[in-house]
């Protein structure tokens, strides 16, 4: 079956043709690597193949075909194809809730005190396999109207709650929940822009007090612990995952001197940069996109 009036949809100003889709497919051959600095969450679905994960202080996660894996907003991340590979990614530009009646908030009741966050993959059942067929299908046509991938977006959100339990939600939506979500969504929404607590408060639009008093309760931690602790990922991540210098690396986060700097990984990681990055598996290749 074709698309008909395909120029009609090509010069339409609903088609998704911008440089963030909502939804787009992405096919890399075996150790190419695709780069993204999450501005919504997003779900990457491995149609095939398998690949490694990282972002963060998680390092090459293996993701493999059939799964999915939700990457948090205002991260650095990278995928490397293990063998080629086929996926699709979604942003979610609303994640309060699955539905009118189950907000995401009411999952974290789910943990009964023994939950280790971390990224877990969530395995495809038949309707969600079946919902990505179709999807794709409809990409590979022409099929590419940003109404029609918020409508997907809305329908995959029903497919969670319809058809997985809330302990398998908790684990593989645990990465982007806070008892306070419409507040995080804000925070992460205006992370990257703010270099101290007062910036980020200001921001969103709070006095440092308040910001302070909502932000503890909707993450459990301090706003300066939290930003901390964020500090720390995107430095790993670009240590571990990048192939940017030391020194550009030590210049970008305001560091002193190349001794500072490895002070600092040795007292926050346990080593030192170079030990870091000589851990870590090189690809062979680096034919990287953006997201």
């Amino acid at each position: 079956m074709e698309l008909l009036y395909v120029q009609e949809h090509l010069t339409c100003y609903n088609y998704e043709k911008g440089e963030r889709p909502t939804i787009e497919k992405i096919s890399l051959e075996k150790e190419q690597t695709w780069e993204a600095l999450t501005v919504q969450n997003k779900i990457i679905f491995v149609l095939s193949g398998s690949i490694y994960l990282s972002y963060g202080k998680i390092v090459n996660k293996k993701i493999s075909d059939k799964k999915m894996v939700i990457l948090p907003a205002a991260i650095h991340s990278s995928i490397r194809a293990i063998e080629d590979s086929v996926l699709i990614v979604m942003s979610l530009h609303n994640t309060k809730r699955l539905c009118d009646c189950f907000p995401l908030d009411s999952l974290l009741r789910e943990d009964k005190g023994n939950f280790i966050p971390r990224a877990f993959p969530l395995d495809f059942n038949e309707r969600v396999e079946s919902f990505l067929s179709f999807l794709d299908t409809c990409m590979t046509d022409g099929l590419k109207c940003t109404y029609f991938f918020e409508l997907k977006t809305k329908e995959f959100y029903f497919l969670l709650r319809a058809y997985y339990t809330k302990q398998e939600l908790l684990y593989f939506l645990h990465p982007i929940l806070t008892q306070d979500i419409p507040f995080s969504e804000l925070v992460l929404k205006n992370r990257l822009k703010a270099k101290t607590v007062q910036e980020l408060a200001s921001l969103t639009n709070y006095s440092l007090s308040g910001f302070q008093k909502r932000f503890k309760k909707a993450f459990g931690v301090s706003a300066y612990q939290w930003m901390k602790d964020e500090r720390e990922k995107v430095i790993f991540h670009q240590i571990n995952s990048t192939n940017k210098s030391f020194k550009e690396i030590s210049e970008e986060f305001g560091f002193s001197s190349p001794s500072h700097f490895n002070d600092f990984c040795k007292a926050s990681f346990g080593a030192t940069p170079g030990i870091i990055r000589s851990k870590k598996t090189k690809p062979k290749a680096d034919a990287s996109k953006k997201a």
